[in-house]
């Protein structure tokens, strides 16, 4: 049987590696494409989730397989099932941080830094006061150490995907990242049950020996990378096939029949000067609309929104 063990790990090891590639390439290849500040910032999630989750759940698998031969006694070795996973414990923070600043400007909000003056913080000091209170043995670690690391672990993790869901619920009229990466209420819900799932699953982690152990964690490292397989399925191949007309276009951005005749004039190259001379409006009355149209497209600049007409329709429209 114990062949049988070894594969089984062998097995749940490769997955686990694998999805954790998956999150961080097609991540990064959304990056690369969109090169928008929300693609980084799933970027940066996705390498912080999965330096998290290799280090606490292979890393910490190993050295417990070291110090199993060390003749321990109990309370150090609970200890140490305690203290080994916190180091990484900043991975995690990071990667609950970016997590929640997606979800806010995926849904058109911005973040404040009030919220990271809070954040950091509060999280640094909870993590502080429960190592203190485990070393000073006021909390004592029985049973099996390793349940309660990670039902503590799930429930801060199951609390941060909670408040992850919020911005869903009443998202920004105009956030162009949420149509243009189609992840909205539904698929976020859906990423929230399969968090449910894994967190239900690694609760019983042990429960069947090295069986539940090899499908809990694959069902972790699965869960992981939702987020950007999804937007990666619905989203590019849309990009890529340039087939939107600009009347498409303007319909998709809720771009109205004056904004669509100011982009025209942008893509032709003209001038704010040189569009409100044509159209017989004031200079003002231009940059308010430029600005009314960046804010719904998700641009930020006159050759960024040149740049996506471009790849949305597959050219420059012809006035």
């Amino acid at each position: 049987m114990i062949w049988i063990e070894n594969i089984s790990f062998l097995f749940a090891f490769i997955v686990s590696a694998g999805m954790a590639t998956i999150g961080i390439m097609v991540s990064y290849q959304l990056y690369q494409h969109f090169k928008s500040t929300l693609y980084s910032t799933l970027l940066y999630q996705q390498i912080f989730l999965f330096s998290f989750l290799v280090y606490g759940t292979w890393g910490n698998m190993a050295l417990r397989t070291i110090i199993s031969d060390l003749n321990l006694s109990d309370i150090i070795t609970g200890k140490l099932a305690f203290f080994v996973p916190i180091i990484g414990i900043p991975f995690m923070v990071v990667s609950w941080f970016m997590l929640l600043k997606f979800a806010l400007n995926l849904n058109g909000y911005n973040f404040t830094k009030a919220f990271v003056l809070v954040y950091f913080p509060l999280l640094v000091v909870l993590v502080f006061i429960l190592s203190f209170l485990i070393y000073k043995e006021i909390i004592v670690i029985q049973g099996n150490a390793d349940l309660f690391v990670v039902r503590t672990l799930l429930g801060l993790n199951l609390m941060v995907h909670l408040f992850f869901i919020l911005p869903f619920l009443k998202p920004k009229r105009n956030a162009p990242l949420l149509k243009e990466t189609a992840f909205g209420k539904k698929w976020a819900f859906i990423f929230l049950l399969t968090v449910t799932g894994y967190s239900i699953a690694m609760n019983f982690i042990g429960a069947f020996g090295f069986i539940s152990v090899c499908i809990s964690i694959v069902l972790l490292f699965v869960s992981g990378i939702f987020i950007p397989v999804i937007i990666r399925m619905k989203c590019l191949p849309q990009e890529k096939s340039n087939n939107m007309d600009f009347k498409a276009f303007c319909s998709f951005y809720e771009i109205s029949k004056r904004e669509a005749e100011i982009i025209l004039e942008i893509c032709s190259g003209k001038s704010n000067k040189a569009i409100s001379e044509k159209l017989f409006i004031t200079l003002q009355t231009v940059k308010d609309h430029n600005h009314r149209i960046y804010t719904k497209i998700g641009v930020k600049s006159r050759v960024q929104l040149a740049n996506l007409v471009r790849e949305k329709t597959g050219d420059i429209p012809l006035l």
